[in-house]
């Protein structure tokens, strides 16, 4: 069974790509979620020593209040905007050059045929396929970190959507089971 599609790339590719490779990146989730609870803690301190300073404890700093407040702005915006923008730019970096390019591929249980509108042509095996993802519009085939085959549910000329999804899910789970996984 060969599945062939074609997928005209566009900012919203690049876009999904980026958030599919964000919903499985734990280290990214775990980063993120590092610098959130930092900013927290030190927001937290802000308000005890802010609290302090009202009641007249003696203990209580002005140049405290005003550390923890910088300290608990600056953890925050990086781990709720911060990472996030970073990563959009490393995307736009990496595909910004692609959008418009119209894809075709051709995938069978062995290989993932990638040829663009100039015929220029790459080769991946499913061994180099390390996670996948969907969302409602296109299917993400990773092969690395952040390098993505963005597959359009539309786009599809011969099989489908659930073909490719199967086979995905095939091929990844029997290397999963011999040990040979890259995740």
């Amino acid at each position: 069974m060969t599945i062939k599609n074609e997928t005209a790339f566009t900012k919203e590719c690049m876009e999904g790509a980026m958030r599919a490779c964000e919903a499985g990146n734990s280290r990214y989730k775990t980063f993120k979620l590092i610098y959130k609870l930092f900013g927290i803690i030190f927001a937290m301190m802000m308000v005890r020593e802010f609290v302090m300073k009202l009641t007249g404890n003696v203990h209580a700093d002005t140049f405290m209040i005003l550390l923890f407040g910088v300290v608990a702005v600056v953890f925050l915006y990086i781990g709720i905007i911060g990472m996030d923008k970073s990563n959009r730019r490393k995307f736009y970096n990496i595909y910004g050059k692609m959008v418009g390019v119209k894809f075709s591929y051709e995938i069978d249980a062995e290989n993932i045929i990638i040829t663009d509108e100039e015929n220029d042509s790459d080769t991946f095996s499913w061994n180099d396929i390390v996670k996948w993802n969907q969302d409602s519009d296109n299917m993400y085939l990773f092969v690395g970190d952040d390098n993505c085959l963005v597959v359009s549910k539309k786009g599809f000329t011969q099989e489908s959507a659930d073909d490719l999804r199967q086979l995905a899910d095939a091929v990844i789970g029997m290397r999963d089971e011999t040990g040979n996984s890259q995740q």
